[in-house]
């Protein structure tokens, strides 16, 4: 487990684009936390980091809240999805959650807390939980980011 503390949405997405370098086809990202929190900014890091190039310039991920999927080909395909809507299952199935897990991408979900199932089960690859929570104390907006890798 890795834990780390940001103080501005530029050091949150530094922190995903250094955990994005152990990243490859096959793996899992759950993202979690309370809204606004910083968990597309986390995805962004991680997308920008690994669609950097020349000829791409400088990606930087929207949220997918409202389409449930953006889907970024840069020379590897990264899926990032948004749960925050759906409710079961069947919602994984029909957005193309479980076909994006066949090895071939890099899947990345929001809200994963929302849909309760064992993704465990259904995870080829490494699967890391990234743990965003916000303080707010007044002065700073301080955000804690724990990473821990399931499998």
């Amino acid at each position: 487990m890795q834990k780390f503390e940001s103080d501005s949405p530029k050091k949150t997405e530094f922190i995903a684009k250094e955990f994005a370098k152990r990243l490859k086809a096959d793996d899992f990202v759950s993202i979690k936390g309370v809204l606004g929190a910083g968990k597309t900014r986390f995805s962004s890091g991680i997308i920008s980091f690994l669609c950097h190039s020349g000829k791409n310039g400088n990606i930087f991920a929207t949220s997918p809240t409202y389409t449930i999927m953006n889907a970024y080909d840069c020379g590897i395909k990264i899926n990032h999805f948004d749960f925050y809507r759906l409710k079961t299952i069947y919602d994984l199935e029909n957005c193309g959650f479980f076909n994006s897990l066949d090895g071939k991408n890099i899947t990345i979900a929001e809200w994963t807390d929302i849909v309760e199932i064992d993704y465990k089960k259904y995870i080829i690859g490494n699967y890391y939980v990234v743990d965003i929570q916000k303080d707010d104390d007044g002065k700073k907006e301080k955000r804690y980011i724990e990473i821990k890798k399931i499998l």
